[in-house]
């Protein structure tokens, strides 16, 4: 009898296939490492679809060829006990992505050429005239999403205006998830959340955007936009074909999937807008379900009719933590490497040992959402003051640009916990310092595959074995709490205000220096 769902989880750096019980517990992740992107111009950023399906070929059969159990029962990729996975324990297969960027297929399937990620920037000039001439805010208060130079409305725009033969070879554009899920089953569409998440629907009227695609001279992509259908929906099976290559068994069901972004929050098992979902990774995002757009700076569709994702982020969050890493941190890599540790417990263990002091960090390397120019720099080092000190306020400095975020979500005030996801949950030091600053109690997860977790709960949905998403609601198991120390809160609470003047002080020092990195 079948009894897992494979939840793909398509990222730029690593796809994963993982495998979940009708329970939401995870069994098995099997997972390989993405192409590395291209970018063959200034500001383009590209990937091979046809590699990326070869990635997700191998992320699949490694769950068959892959999950041996010990002489125990014991798997030595996972915790639970199970027995060999076999094709024909598979229910069904749903895929999660990232959004944005652009995957172009022509009129018989293929890739027009190659794919492009979201940090792609070529339509960034196309992107800015929309905002210099007012057209962009009137788009973005339709869509209801700030839609950045690498989604698909600049992106097709460029390519339009600048490579009219290559706009003319597509037939439809995809987002990630629903490239592999094409290779899988053959079915060409996508969801609200994708379409949502890419700027490309009025949410007011829950279809494509065709205002907007008007103002901004883009009637001529009607045809090239895919049928929007809901994420849980079973859209087709297996075909021979994608059963010879990834061991799969032909005629399995494939559900249509959904934005990385609209299924980790639900993967946490809760749909309570009194529940926050931080996610620490290379971005930094602060999401809640709502089921009211009222106030709301940037929503998308979430995968559970009837709810949104409202919240913000950006990429200043464990990106910003690497790249400090790197930087000053070396002596500490050598000591990790001595001991067969990683670095950041290395830089941890130090951390645990001092108290939070006055240093500020300004975690703005790659600009903010409110200033594209912001970037980052400490405050009030003095001489006592040692590298754990430093680095202390490193860790301040990212939870603090997190919780800036959260005070632009609706109703913030109300929130009583959140869930802390991505590697930082990981790290006992994020969790302690995200409960103190924010004041809530804050609980990680024994399972790490949230996003995957997210599509395989809208799975059991669309399988017909929950009989609702309220039902699918299935809580992970807690790996951790972290409880605030309502002193260091205090303290916290006025180390944030003088983040935040300093945030405001700093706006034309920024601007100019920002100008002065372009000379």
């Amino acid at each position: 009898m079948s009894k897992y769902i494979i939840a793909i989880d398509r990222g730029s750096t690593n796809v994963k296939a993982v495998v979940f019980d009708k329970a939401g517990n995870e069994v098995f992740v099997s997972s390989v490492a993405s192409q590395k992107p291209v970018s063959v111009h200034p500001g383009w950023w590209e990937q091979d679809m046809n590699i990326m399906w070869e990635g997700t070929v191998q992320a699949i059969k490694g769950v068959f060829e892959n999950s041996k159990c010990d002489a125990s029962g014991q798997s030595a990729f996972s915790k639970r006990s199970f027995n060999e996975i076999k094709a024909d324990d598979i229910l069904g297969v749903i895929v999660t992505g990232q959004g944005n960027g652009l995957m172009p297929v022509d009129k018989n399937g293929n890739p027009s050429r190659m794919g492009i990620l979201s940090l792609d920037s070529r339509g960034a000039e196309i992107h800015n005239s929309w905002m210099a001439d007012g057209r962009y805010m009137q788009a973005a208060q339709i869509v209801g999403m700030p839609f950045p130079a690498g989604s698909p409305l600049p992106l097709l725009s460029w390519f339009e205006k600048n490579q009219p033969e290559e706009f003319s070879k597509i037939d439809k554009i995809l987002f990630s998830k629903d490239w592999i899920r094409f290779k899988l089953s053959g079915t060409l569409c996508t969801d609200q959340t994708d379409a949502s998440g890419a700027g490309l629907m009025a949410l007011a009227k829950n279809d494509y955007a065709w205002d907007v695609f008007n103002l901004l001279g883009l009637k001529s992509i009607k045809d090239k936009l895919p049928t929007i259908v809901p994420s849980h929906t079973v859209v087709g099976a297996v075909t021979r074909g994608a059963s010879l290559e990834t061991g799969l068994r032909e005629g399995t069901p494939v559900l249509c999937g959904a934005h990385d972004i609209a299924a980790y929050p639900f993967g946490v098992g809760t749909l309570d807008s009194k529940e926050l979902v931080t996610v620490v990774g290379t971005w930094g995002l602060n999401l809640i379900a709502t089921k009211s757009l009222e106030g709301a700076i940037a929503a998308l569709y979430h995968c559970v009719p009837g709810y949104f994702i409202t919240g913000l982020g950006d990429g200043n969050s464990g990106g910003c933590l690497d790249i400090i890493v790197d930087t000053i941190c070396q002596n500490e890599k050598y000591q990790a490497a001595q001991f067969q540790k990683s670095v950041y417990e290395v830089i941890e263990e130090e951390i645990e040992k001092t108290k939070p002091s006055s240093i500020i960090f300004q975690p703005y390397i790659f600009g903010s959402l409110m200033n594209s120019s912001a970037s980052a720099g400490f405050c009030g080092i003095k001489n006592w003051h040692t590298k754990a000190d430093i680095m202390r306020a490193v860790y301040d400095g990212i939870v603090m640009g997190h919780y800036a975020y959260v005070q632009m979500i609706p109703g913030h005030e109300s929130f009583k916990s959140m869930w802390l996801i991505g590697g930082g949950a990981k790290s006992k030091v994020f969790g302690q310092i995200f409960a103190d600053i924010t004041g809530l109690t804050v609980k990680t997860t024994e399972t790490h595959e949230i996003t995957a977790r997210g599509g395989a709960l809208n799975a059991l949905v669309g399988l017909g074995i929950c009989k609702s998403h309220e039902d699918a609601c299935i809580s992970p198991e807690i790996s951790k709490l972290y409880e605030p120390n309502f002193q260091r809160h205090e303290f916290y609470q006025k180390k944030f205000g003088i983040f935040n003047q300093l945030s405001q002080t700093n706006a034309e020092v920024w601007s100019t220096l920002n100008e002065m990195n372009k000379n």
